[in-house]
């Protein structure tokens, strides 16, 4: 889970333990700055992220990164790990990767500029177990008003020491703008008095494929303690409606699952319970959920979040929209194509100044000109449809499979 989402979730359960609320109005009470920590470290060999952040009050809901701080990961073989602040990333990054090894304890210590000094409780690296299967299949539901396409997870353990899981997701998906444009557009010598300009349209290679890469929101869970297999069967990790445009050209999603401990898996699971709408508003709010982070200045000094160790391991998969017997999903925006008149400009015949909306719609909302003949008449579109870099990126990434 991204450190953002977390600290939405974490922050919210914990201003309402300390705030009143009222119908259409939401106000701090009271207030207590509460260090949020999270941290995840696995057993991938790499660079590992601790996060820290402060509560804010409900009137300020920007993120308070608890940066300068001294972050040290302990192992119980003599190891230690020293973290440093990212400015770009906005959390702490070991200064060299590791993994998380079986059979070794670790221990996260905070020191915040302040002085202030936190410990974790130790915890160790639960077992590793694969996914057997990613795959997707056509849903409809209508009592829950699904129409479209699921990922499901399977997963076995015959060994039986795996029983809780969370799962985050990244999902790529490639994009083919509609209308890509051959020019870059720019207006020149533009006349106030008169209400003349010239267009000037330089030929260009059209950016018409691109690629967007999204996270994982929220917490993703499941466990085995109440199966009679310690087995994950058809565990919907993501769902897709018919008419979502992510799946309109070609989809990917890759799929991390995280072992976790009991005690992990029931701090998450509190969180997400506590997250939706109708508990945070509620006057009788339980009490502060407490994680397995202390702060060893003053016992009762409240701290938000949790340090776990995880085995993870993941899976690709990719899929078209025939794939799962659905039609083409609509684009992100309806593309509407504008013919303009340059010569139109008045409004005297019960119609629109032609030539005053092309030039307020290439300078001000940057439509793109798909042609343009001897009669001055263009054809633009918004940029949405035209150049997919406008809210996408054309770098093709590493791992895409056409």
């Amino acid at each position: 889970m991204k450190a953002y989402q977390l600290y939405t979730i974490l922050f919210a359960i914990f201003l309402s333990l300390w705030a009143c609320t009222e119908p259409y109005e939401i106000e701090t009470v009271d207030f207590e700055s509460v260090l949020v920590v999270e941290s995840t470290i696995t057993d991938e060999f790499k660079l590992q992220t601790v996060k820290l952040s402060k509560t804010t009050t409900l009137e300020n809901p920007e993120i308070l990164y608890e940066n300068n701080a001294t972050v040290v990961v302990n192992t119980s073989t003599g190891s230690t790990f020293d973290f440093i602040w990212d400015d770009i990333k906005k959390h702490y990054i070991s200064e060299i990767p590791f993994r998380a090894e079986p059979n070794v304890t670790y221990t996260l210590s905070i020191i915040t500029q302040d002085g202030k000094r936190y410990s974790s409780s130790e915890v160790v690296l639960p077992p590793s177990v694969e996914m057997t299967e990613v795959y997707t299949e056509r849903v409809v539901n209508t009592a829950e008003h699904k129409d479209g396409a699921h990922v499901l997870v399977n997963t076995e353990d015959p060994t039986g020491s795996a029983k809780y899981f969370r799962y985050e997701y990244e999902e790529t998906y490639k994009i083919v703008a509609p209308n890509p444009s051959p020019y870059y557009a720019e207006i020149v010598n533009y006349d106030f008095t008169l209400g003349t300009y010239e267009v000037i349209l330089t030929p260009r290679e059209p950016e018409e494929i691109c690629y967007t890469t999204e996270y994982s929101t929220g917490i993703i869970q499941t466990s085995t303690t109440e199966l009679n297999d310690n087995s994950v069967n058809r565990f919907p990790v993501k769902y897709l409606s018919k008419n979502d445009a992510k799946m309109q050209t070609r989809y990917s999603i890759l799929v991390k699952q995280y072992v976790q401990s009991v005690d992990a898996f029931t701090f998450y699971k509190v969180i997400k319970e506590l997250g939706s709408i109708e508990s945070l508003l509620s006057q009788s709010q339980p009490g502060y959920v407490a994680g397995n982070i202390t702060s060893e200045n003053n016992p009762n000094t409240k701290v938000i979040g949790f340090f776990e160790a995880s085995s993870m391991t993941s899976k690709r998969i990719y899929f078209n929209y025939e794939d799962v017997g659905l039609e083409k999903p609509p684009y992100f925006v309806d593309c509407e194509v504008l013919t303009l008149d340059y010569n139109d400009a008045t409004v005297l015949d019960d119609d629109p100044n032609e030539r005053e909306t092309l030039y307020q719609l290439i300078t001000y909302n940057d439509y793109q000109v798909l042609s343009v003949n001897t009669s001055l008449i263009y054809q633009v579109v918004q940029p949405e449809c035209s150049v997919c870099t406008y809210f996408s990126s054309n770098v093709r990434p590493d791992f895409w499979i056409d």
